[in-house]
């Protein structure tokens, strides 16, 4: 199991825009699209005044579903974040392995 994380940085004065838009329109697309499962968004605890940091994590089956869902869905919302937010919000991803305990 895969978890594709996102870490966004939200300009304050846009913040609460771009919450509404992950939990309105993002999210219920990336699920729509059926590669990408059980989706959890979280505030990092930083001390920035100009900005909140958020996480966004979906789990994916495997990298390859990963790659597909980027190509097929990923790179479209992207870009509609980016005409939306501009440089207003930021962000970078990673993948983590899950580890059985």
């Amino acid at each position: 199991m895969i978890i594709f994380n996102t870490t966004y940085h939200a300009d304050n004065a846009r913040k609460d825009e771009f919450i509404g838009w992950l939990k309105e329109s993002y999210i219920p697309a990336v699920l729509e699209h059926g590669l990408l499962q059980e989706p959890q968004l979280t505030r990092i605890f930083a001390d920035n005044e100009e900005g909140t940091s958020l996480s966004l994590q979906f789990k994916s089956p495997d990298t390859q579903a990963l790659e597909r869902w980027h190509e097929e869905c990923g790179e479209a919302l992207l870009a509609e974040m980016q005409k939306r937010f501009g440089d207003q919000v930021l962000g970078f991803s990673t993948l983590l392995e899950v580890i059985d305990l």
